[in-house]
């Protein structure tokens, strides 16, 4: 059944193969690896954590 007269309906109604985007993951062996808030950079949670160790602030445990 077709709704309109456009050639490309038929197009249109052909089922997708697309698989989408592979994730985007982490380099392997980096301190991001397994991170479930990576996004293609390092995040804010990586660099508060990279502070903590390296100044020794107040909220070191």
């Amino acid at each position: 059944m077709r709704f309109t007269d456009s050639p490309y309906e038929d197009f249109m109604k052909e089922k997708s193969y697309f698989k989408g985007v592979p994730p985007n993951l982490p380099p392997k062996g980096s301190r991001c690896d397994g991170c479930l808030y990576w996004h293609g950079i390092g995040c804010v949670f990586c660099y508060r954590e990279q502070l903590r160790s390296k100044t020794g602030g107040k909220n070191e445990p």
